[in-house]
């Protein structure tokens, strides 16, 4: 695979008119390149606002000059040159938060894949930077690209997180302007070697041979196969994207590919959990089972008690129900009153945390579950620590999708987008679609109506839908068809759950959990 990697000199003026010169010196080194004489180009970061530094400047030249040089760039990949173009810019994610996002445009000029940098320095959070959530790796024609902005190569165990993901080529944009070329080089070796894969760093030429700059393609092996150093311009080079390093398993031992060794021998449980937990669950076979409100036959719903009881039966997921409090707190209960389930009364948009933490969640199953308390949503998150994929039903969004912003920003903090999910009616789905796309979500809306709702569910990018027990085999025909995962509320008998489970049923809610573990794969049981 040819790679050309672009060093344009930074605008050190830091006004508009530098920063549009700086762009024309890109577009025109795109410009150079003859059609097949290359299949990647890469451009630094911040490549559609460069050198900018004061906050109102920065965004505004993003929204107008910005993203006419974003789409003159993906356009040249597409009409011209039929390459892949992969650019850092400061984009404006839906939900007015300004984002470091690198894209990766296809050869038809249309985004294929795009990171948002999940380690901010402090000058990108005063420049008001919203950071990203987590690793990304995607498959495009054979091949398996990752993403490292700047900042990110200070962390090594963020390529961890993306050598589990089995990366070949990792597409780095960055500034670095003030770092040491001897620790650039360093790094980016180490981190070649740390994930078993290429290394393609674009960036300014600062005009300095000992600050910044330093554009290159490292190897898995760990060594640099091509750098301008300081010098302007432009870089191409050739390599396999699917050679590994290969190296002898000890002294006197045969050779293994070394990612391959380092997966045999490490110790997970000392740095890499929740990376190894998602990709288990994630991955792991149909038919599951969501413990719907915990295992609510035998424990009080809903409670922390009952999600640890989930957790030692070895279920997938665990279903729960938000609420936000008149104070702003997410509480984990299935009514919009705790009248059925504590010894309290009130509905909980009326009432405040500090309230609704004292009542006995417990009392109502019995004396011995007596002082059970109610949990708020970061709490079971923190119960669970990873362990399990969370179905979270949010019944209503909140005054401006308030509810649903902050559940996302919770599962954004910790890294765990991809592990759980959102589910909820359109009102609900179109925030979560347009605040945090990445996050999953499960189409509850219209379940009456089960091909209206496979409809709503394809209109709003979900990845599941949630049948009730009027699903016929025709209507999960047709999800299974769209690559939605169908999720089956509810049943609690084993034979009944296998019958669902025999049309075409996926992931079946249940209220009774430790009965139905029959269903799983023995490896999961």
């Amino acid at each position: 695979m040819k790679i050309t990697v672009f060093q344009p000199p930074y605008p050190e003026a830091a006004t508009p008119q530098a920063a549009a010169a700086c762009q024309v010196i890109m577009c025109h080194q795109l410009q150079t390149i003859e059609p097949g004489e290359t299949e990647l180009v890469v451009l630094p970061e911040y490549a559609n606002a460069p050198g900018l530094t004061e906050q109102e400047t920065l965004l505004q030249f993003a929204r107008n000059e910005g993203e006419a040089f974003v789409q003159e760039v993906a356009s040249q990949g597409d009409q011209r040159l039929k390459a892949l173009i992969a650019l850092g810019t400061v984009c404006q994610r839906p939900g007015l938060q300004w984002v470091n996002r690198t894209w990766l445009f296809g050869r038809d000029g249309k985004a294929i894949a795009w990171y948002d940098k999940t380690h901010l320095t402090e000058v990108e959070r005063g420049l008001g930077v919203t950071a990203g959530s987590e690793p990304v790796v995607i498959e495009h024609n054979g091949i398996r690209f990752g993403f490292a902005v700047c900042f990110d190569f200070y962390f090594p165990a963020y390529f961890e997180a993306l050598a589990a993901q089995s990366v070949d080529v990792i597409l780095c944009p960055s500034y670095q302007r003030s770092e040491s070329t001897a620790r650039i080089r360093t790094m980016c070796q180490c981190r070649a070697l740390d994930s078993g894969a290429y290394i393609v760093r674009s960036s300014y030429s600062m005009g300095s041979e000992d600050k910044g700059g330093h554009p290159l393609i490292a190897s898995p092996e760990g060594t640099i196969l091509a750098s301008r150093r300081s010098e302007p311009g432009a870089m191409t080079v050739d390599i396999d994207p699917h050679a590994k390093l290969v190296k002898p398993a000890s002294h006197g031992q045969p050779t293994v590919e070394y990612r391959a060794l380092i997966e045999l021998n490490r110790h997970p449980g000392l740095y890499r959990p929740y990376v190894d937990q998602a990709q288990a669950i994630i991955g792991s076979l149909f038919p599951r089972l969501s413990a719907h409100r915990g295992v609510s036959h035998v424990c009080p719903e809903n409670t922390l008690p009952e999600f640890g009881a989930v957790i030692a039966l070895g279920v997938h997921e665990i279903e729960l129900d938000l609420w936000m409090s008149a104070d702003g707190i997410p509480v984990v209960c299935h009514d919009p009153s705790v009248d059925r389930t504590t010894d309290g009364e009130g509905t909980i948009t009326e009432m405040d945390w500090a309230d609704i933490q004292r009542l006995d969640a417990g009392i109502k199953l019995g004396l011995g579950w007596s002082g059970v308390r109610v949990p708020r949503f970061e709490e079971v998150l923190d119960a669970i620590d990873g362990r399990a994929g969370i179905n979270i039903h949010i019944k209503e969004p909140g005054s401006e999708g308030r509810l649903v912003r902050l559940v996302c920003d919770l599962l954004r903090a910790r890294g765990l987008p991809q592990m759980h999910y959102i589910a909820g009616d359109e009102p609900v789905l179109e925030v979560a679609l347009n605040y945090a796309p990445e996050i999953p979500r499960a189409c509850l809306a219209a379940q009456n109506e089960p091909h209206r709702m496979i409809r709503v569910a394809e209109e709003l990018a979900c990845i599941r839908v949630q049948f009730g027990r009027n699903a016929t085999d025709e209507a999960l025909r047709y999800a299974r068809d769209l690559g939605l995962i169908c999720n089956l509320f509810w049943s609690d008998e084993l034979t009944d759950a296998q019958e669902y489970v025999e049309m075409g049923v996926d992931v079946v809610l249940t209220n009774a959990a430790h009965k139905l573990r029959p269903l799983l794969s023995p490896s999961d049981r």
